[in-house]
């Protein structure tokens, strides 16, 4: 089964997609994967400039990209900003992309996305700009599926799982499709 790394781009307490890919983690787990959940939180960076080139990488960001190269594959949960991604998440791939030098930062990665928002969008509008990002700047391999989870103020039971019976299923479909690729892909 591959090996798959699922974090959040937003690590303040209480986040909807904190929460989100907690989930997102248990889900891949029971489908097979080997599974690493990690906060961005923890890799605190700087924000990246011209200035990178020319000076050793900060430690979090040699750490971030060895787990990403120690995995098959990533499921990405991402806040929406203003119909955007958050800058701390495109900050943390920049960085990634820095330390894995030799092509697109993610090349070779199956990547799945999904967000949680209170909005009757979901995370929709940033998903498909961070789709764009990741596929023609970083060479991610991309899933299709995208999970916006509209409404996630709500969206939770008491056992922690999606109430909505369609938005639970193409949960599973998402994480059924990215343990697919990232099997298949070397």
């Amino acid at each position: 089964m591959p090996k798959i790394l699922v974090f959040a781009g937003s690590w303040r307490p209480g986040s909807m997609n904190t929460r989100l890919a907690t989930l997102v983690a248990k889900k891949l787990a029971a489908a097979g994967a080997e599974v690493t959940q990690i906060s961005l939180g923890d890799y605190p960076l700087p924000l990246i400039d011209a200035r990178a080139f020319d000076n050793d990488p900060p430690a979090e960001a040699k750490a971030l990209a060895a787990l990403v190269e120690a995995h098959d594959g990533l499921f990405v949960i991402s806040p929406e900003y203003n119909a955007g991604y958050p800058p701390a998440l495109k900050n943390a791939l920049d960085w990634i992309s820095i330390v894995r030098s030799g092509g697109p930062g993610l090349r070779g990665k199956v990547v799945a996305l999904g967000g949680a928002s209170a909005g009757s969008l979901g995370t929709y509008r940033c998903l498909t700009q961070l789709r764009t990002v990741l596929e023609l700047g970083f060479g991610a391999l991309l899933v299709p599926e995208m999970l916006a989870v509209a409404g996630a103020d709500k969206a939770y039971g008491e056992d922690g799982e999606l109430s909505d019976r369609r938005t639970a299923g193409f949960l599973d479909k998402v994480v059924a499709r990215l343990i697919k690729v990232a099997a298949m892909h070397p």
